[in-house]
């Protein structure tokens, strides 16, 4: 651990952010037409879709014009559907409308999208619907690497706009509702939610470290894999903790992000008390301080909205909550000091992207670029990239043994797991 009197040079990947922030400007586009979101369920009460749940992404099955399936991430922190693989539309002959300037997640960098118009977008289990896309004009960032599945895009909250979505996190499965016919489950505690852009807002009583408690404004964003993060600059009683680590908090649309990592002594959510959370600290670009359709004083992730089953009720402005047994555990976070990456055809293959500076990966002598060859006996090729980021994460104390590739020659080497922060 290190305090504000130790300030050092560490890096921090969070297993549960493998880091998408996806924070889009983009310039007005003509009207797609008229269309009822309703008409995505075909008269139905109700719609169930599957997603897989992996790094704490929600990603459902789709198919674009028809013809290529896709994967896409559901961020209702994003008010747009973005393709990250210009190679699909391409390969399509599909015609671009203009080319504009989108902002990176650091707030700073420009980046460059492509728009096509009235593309078919058909999620599993909903009717097609026109729908524009913004495609990046190049692959910034090695998502299918981090999470070890491709993934072609996001698709944005306001999709489903005007319905109510239920996430059931344990079920692995969204639920979109006609408002008409849907009533909140009695079991279920009611928040109030804004809606600015599309993408839903609450406020949150919050305690800091110091025992100042606050109010904040948190944007509710299944785009990201972090439990909260708080933007230092957006108000004076959010400050860094005693003890964290700066680094990578990790990757988003134009680059790493860099900030800081903590804890927050306590969050209410309603009337919930979520202790001890995991928290990134970042300052925020000062134009959106004064932007009140950009304002806000951070963001709510799925590693914190996942111990919940959710409902987002974008029509009456509303969130409904039912706290799942997964609600008073602590957060917890790697223990290796390992960044590991996928690679190759079917992303089987692990490489050590990263080690950070005095933890047990580097104690272990592990080092970039390593190949994994085995874990706990076990040949690698039987993991998923998530199960092992699981052994990484299991009890301080606990040994891993591993065999590497280091330039042909292989390794055996033992991490002891302990706390980072």
């Amino acid at each position: 651990m290190m305090t504000k009197r130790q300030n050092s040079r560490l890096f921090l990947w969070w297993r549960f952010l493998t880091g998408l922030l996806f924070l889009v400007y983009l310039q007005p586009t003509r009207s797609q037409g008229i269309f009822n979101p309703v008409d995505l369920l075909e008269g139905r009460k109700k719609v169930i879709i599957p997603f897989t749940y992996t790094h704490n992404f929600i990603i459902l099955e789709a198919r674009m014009y028809g013809l290529i399936p896709i994967r896409l991430i559901f961020d209702t922190g994003s008010d747009h559907v973005i393709l990250f693989k210009r190679e699909y539309t391409d390969l399509l002959g599909v015609e671009y409308d203009k080319r504009i300037q989108v902002m990176g997640s650091d707030l700073s960098r420009e980046l460059y999208a492509l728009i096509a118009r009235n593309g078919l977008l058909e999620v599993k289990g909903l009717s097609p619907r026109k729908q524009d896309f913004l495609i990046l004009e190049e692959s910034y960032f090695e998502l299918d690497e981090m999470i070890g599945l491709p993934v072609a895009g996001l698709i944005g909250g306001s999709f489903f706009r005007n319905l109510v979505v239920n996430i059931d996190y344990r079920k692995r499965k969204l639920t979109i509702y006609d408002p008409a016919h849907f009533k909140v489950p009695h079991d279920f505690v009611t928040i109030p939610s804004l809606l600015k852009t599309n993408k839903p807002y609450i406020t949150c009583a919050t305690t800091m470290h110091d025992g100042s408690q606050v109010e904040l404004d948190l944007l509710v964003d299944t785009g990201a894999g972090i439990p909260l993060l708080l933007h230092t600059n957006s108000h004076s009683a959010i400050h860094l903790p005693e003890q964290y680590i700066r680094g990578q908090l990790g990757m988003g649309l134009g680059g790493y992000l860099e900030g800081y990592t903590g804890r927050t002594e306590k969050l209410s959510l309603g009337e919930f008390d979520i202790s001890s959370i995991l928290t990134s600290f970042q300052d925020i670009n000062p134009t959106w301080l004064s932007d009140k359709d950009k304002f806000r004083h951070g963001i709510v992730g799925n590693a914190l909205l996942s111990r919940f089953n959710l409902y987002i009720d974008y029509t009456h402005g509303q969130l409904h909550l039912k706290p799942t047994r997964d609600l008073p555990e602590p957060f917890s976070m790697d223990r290796s000091g390992l960044v590991i990456f996928a690679y190759g055809l079917e992303l089987d293959q692990y490489i050590v992207k990263s080690v950070l500076e005095n933890s047990p990966a580097a104690d272990a002598g592990i080092l970039e670029d390593d190949l994994l060859v085995s874990l706990r006996g076990i040949p690698v090729k039987y993991y998923t990239l998530e199960g092992i980021h699981r052994v990484f994460q299991k009890k301080s104390g606990k040994k891993i043994r591993m065999v590497i590739d280091r330039s042909g020659q292989k390794l055996r080497k033992e991490i002891m797991l302990r706390d980072l922060i």
